[in-house]
């Protein structure tokens, strides 16, 4: 029936079936003969956890070589809420690095001996019809959470030593000449976002420079800003617009490294971070590590910690990316931390960008998240109340002399 499929689209859970799920767990398995028996849907409600798709979790009892099984699987449908055009996109990236990158490096880790070489969630499936979707192990069952709070020194650490493995396998399997479909379907936020995606951030640097021409004091490096304004999106897509030729070191970034795509694991007094797995690939891209390293200082660490310890991080970061290469046996030339820092200095445009046009948003109330991403005046005007906030303020005004001075906002 025509309305059939467009039903099903509208709500998952009449595809979601024994059918499904005997698709995805006999391609995770590779069981072949593997039989669900029964299975039980819940579905994620936390607005900022799906803001840009939507999370089923799914407990499924499941018979394999004469065996009952329990599987907690986590469904994920792509689906934006704030530009449905991107999905597709969105999808073939996300699905590519889960399947074809994400495996091989943990495969390349597990095989130098490294201990902790999960980086993500296992991967089971994925496909696009009726509507994209990914079904991961619910890393919940294990203990992992979302925990949407930024980290202290020790807690920061544990999400170095996690990336600079993340990093390092990546490079090491694009050095691999028998790897040539690493680089499909990488293009990284400026190039993966539509237009309208692109003109939201866009707008907030433009809301921003508007509401810092008001403070008293600060009107020099509002002017600055707005000389910026004409040659936005191509300061912003030069970043993202390298390739595994043109980069000077090339990583797999995460893309959008920020606290509510990483699983975090805690001792039994929530005291201490023991491991993290990242998640979400959608704006993954090929290109220097200074991206997922600005990310990281502004959406995981907390203000104190980066504050204090940036340049110890860094090094620590580095650190941790030498021994790993050390482990996997990696014969190409090793970065530098100077030359880490030096990428930190070239690229550093996207520290002003990510200060300006993310960091706002860790103070939004996700009650009403959605809602300023509309195009609308109250939209506008709960953004310009983000920017004018007193946490905002902590964190921009001791910022704006250090972009000034190195240079980032000419």
């Amino acid at each position: 029936m025509p309305g059939e499929s467009s039903l099903a689209k509208k709500d998952p859970r009449r595809w979601l079936d024994v059918a499904f799920f005997e698709k995805a767990l006999r391609h995770g398995t590779n069981d072949r003969s593997l039989a669900v028996e029964d299975f039980f849907i819940s579905v994620q409600r936390n607005a900022a956890e799906q803001f840009a798709s939507s999370i089923y979790r799914a407990n499924v009892r499941y018979r394999s070589k004469g065996k009952v099984e329990p599987a907690a699987l986590a469904v994920k449908l792509v689906s934006s809420k704030v530009n449905r055009s991107s999905d597709e996109l969105s999808y073939e990236n996300e699905s590519h690095k889960y399947r074809d990158v994400v495996n091989q490096m943990q495969d390349l880790l597990k095989q130098a001996g490294e201990s902790n070489y999960q980086l993500t969630p296992k991967f089971l499936y994925a496909c696009a019809d009726p509507r994209p979707v990914i079904v991961l192990e619910d890393a919940t069952a294990k203990g992992f959470e979302v925990h949407k709070t930024q980290l202290d020194s020790e807690g920061s650490k544990v999400v170095l030593a996690k990336l600079a493995k993340f990093h390092a396998a990546s490079h090491a399997l694009l050095k691999d000449v028998t790897n040539k479909n690493l680089i499909e379907n990488s293009t990284g936020l400026f190039n993966a976002k539509s237009s309208e995606g692109v003109q939201f951030i866009k707008e907030n640097f433009s809301i921003f420079t508007e509401e810092l021409a008001k403070w008293s004091g600060f009107e020099k490096y509002s002017a600055k800003l707005h000389n910026v304004l004409p040659n936005f999106h191509q300061l912003s897509e030069k970043i993202f617009s390298q390739n595994s030729e043109t980069a000077c070191f090339a990583v797999l970034n995460h893309g959008d490294l920020n606290y509510n795509n990483i699983l975090k694991k805690y001792n039994d007094t929530k005291t201490s971070v023991l491991d993290v797995l990242f998640i979400d690939f959608q704006l993954s891209f090929w290109g220097t590590p200074a991206v997922d390293l600005f990310y990281f200082l502004y959406l995981v660490c907390d203000k104190q910690n980066r504050e204090s310890n940036k340049e110890s991080l860094i090094q620590y970061y580095h650190q941790q990316l030498t021994e790993t290469f050390n482990k996997i046996g990696y014969l190409g030339k090793i970065p530098s931390l100077q030359e880490i820092n030096n990428d930190l200095l070239k690229y550093g445009f996207l520290e002003v960008v990510i200060a300006v046009c993310f960091v706002p948003f860790l103070f939004a109330d996700y009650s009403t998240a959605l809602s300023t991403f509309q195009d609308s005046q109250d939209a506008k005007e709960y953004r310009r109340q983000l920017y004018n906030s007193p946490q905002y303020r902590k964190i921009i005004e001791p910022l704006l002399p250090y972009f000034l001075h190195k240079g980032f906002m000419q």
